[in-house]
């Protein structure tokens, strides 16, 4: 009985530390080289703009028949950043969103930045984007009609200090609204 005790508890023991041991050397030997980047993902009918300073990727999704959701995904890299629509200041490079044909679609309210921009005091008090940020605007179909709205994205992307305009065009077509490339 004494020999069937010591070694249950050393195979329990062993089993114990083997289990500890081994998550221990999985932590230690997970290095930056064994992880995969992954990009953003998208949906083949999204727009996709990639740039070396950011990739911005456009959706449209249906909230009701006449209510969409214009959704822009702002993925920054090699510290880009720029200056949020939600910056109460006047800046000619602030984020913004353009539709040129009011008469057949509007935006309808503000646009929503998630998660919210902050002030950088180190930086003239500004509100700059910094970090991945997804935009939601709100849009409102104003007709029955089948249409193509051509509108923009803008900003000032730093610290190039380029004016960006990455163009699309909505078109509704039968009931649907959906998002698609103009130009290059």
């Amino acid at each position: 009985m004494n020999n069937s005790f010591f070694f249950g508890s050393l195979l329990l023991s062993f089993n114990y530390n083997c289990a500890e041991v081994n998550s221990q050397d999985m932590a230690q030997n997970t290095t930056a080289a064994d992880s995969v980047y992954v990009g953003p993902t998208h949906f083949s009918d999204d727009v996709v703009r990639e740039d070396p300073l950011f990739t911005a990727i456009i959706r449209i999704d249906k909230q009701s028949d006449k209510e969409h959701l214009l959704s822009i995904q702002m993925n920054l890299k090699k510290n880009g950043y720029f200056v949020s629509p939600t910056e109460p200041g006047s800046f000619t490079g602030k984020f913004t969103i353009v539709l040129t044909e009011p008469q057949h679609v509007q935006t309808n309210g503000a646009i929503i930045e998630t998660p919210l921009s902050k002030v950088d005091e180190n930086h003239g008090f500004v509100k700059w984007v910094r970090q991945n940020t997804h935009y939601k605007q709100s849009l409102k179909v104003l007709t029955n009609e089948n249409f193509e709205v051509y509108g923009y994205i803008q900003f000032t992307i730093e610290p190039r200090c380029s004016l960006e305009k990455i163009p699309f065009i909505l078109s509704y077509v039968d009931g649907k609204l959906s998002v698609k490339m103009d130009g290059c």
